[in-house]
Parts: C-alpha cells; structure tokens; sequence
C-alpha cells in the first residue's frame, strides 16, 4: 500500500538548493500550489479562495499575472488576460446558463469593446469611446423589439 505524508507546506528544490515549487496552505487555510521558475518568480499558482472558488494564475517571467482562469461561487467561468504591467485587457466570462460574454479594456480600465451571445444564440457587439458612450452597436437596438 502506498504512503501517506502529512504536512502543512511542502517546498521542491532543484539540486542546487532553489525553490521550484510550493504546495501548502495560505494564512487563511487554503491551498495553494506554486511553480517557479529558473528566474525565482512563480510562473504558476493554482489555488483555492476562502469562497472555494478555483484559480489558476499564470505569470511572465518577473513575476507579473498575465492571465487568470477563475470558477466563481456562483458558477460563472472566467478568463482575464492581463498586459505587461498587470492592467485587466480583456476578460471571457461564460454564464451558468451557458451564455458567452468577451470584453476588451483599455489601458485606463474602461471596457471598449464587448462581444456576447445571447442565450438564444443571438449575438451582440458593442463598442465604446474613452467616455463608455457607445460609438457602434450591431445589430441595432431596435433590432431586438419585435
């Protein structure tokens, strides 16, 4: 029969004594798994939130989140993508009830551009300006009264 280990964190290293990767628990007691990379910046982190919400986060090579693969409390799967300096670009969300929603932010965080498919399959894009006041909309709205 195989072993079981017991432990609160365990930590992998390299044969040159460098952390590679880290399995334990946060303050708050929630696991947490990490792999690091040759330059000692986790590039890799699967972790669970207080919420028992899932998380996996991968990062650049400095350390820096690039994109972050989340399932909410309330069932909604998310995808955020992160620029260079660690600024939301574009978030994927797909509801509980199966429905897409693409997002594209600009650098300052207004949402510019959004793309969705209604749960009949209708699909919709919008796109903003710098003051979020929408510039194009297809199809129109009064496309959706009947």
């Amino acid at each position: 029969m195989g072993q079981t280990i017991e432990a609160e964190r365990i930590v992998l290293k390299d044969k040159n004594g460098q952390a590679r990767g880290i399995f334990g628990l946060k303050p708050d007691g929630s696991p947490q798994l990490a792999l690091i990379g040759n330059t000692g910046q986790v590039r890799i982190a699967m972790m669970m939130s207080d919420d028992d919400e899932p998380r996996l986060v991968l990062s650049g090579p400095t350390g820096e989140r690039r994109a972050e693969i989340t399932v909410l409390e309330n069932g909604v799967s998310t995808l955020n993508l992160y620029d260079h300096e660690g600024r939301t670009r574009g978030t994927f969300h797909i509801f509980h009830d199966g429905t897409p929603k693409l997002a594209m932010v600009d650098r300052r965080g207004n949402i510019r551009g959004v793309m969705c498919l209604f749960e009949d399959g209708d699909p919709s894009v919008k796109l903003y300006d710098e003051q979020r006041k929408p510039v194009f909309e297809a199809p129109e709205p009064d496309d959706f009264i009947p």
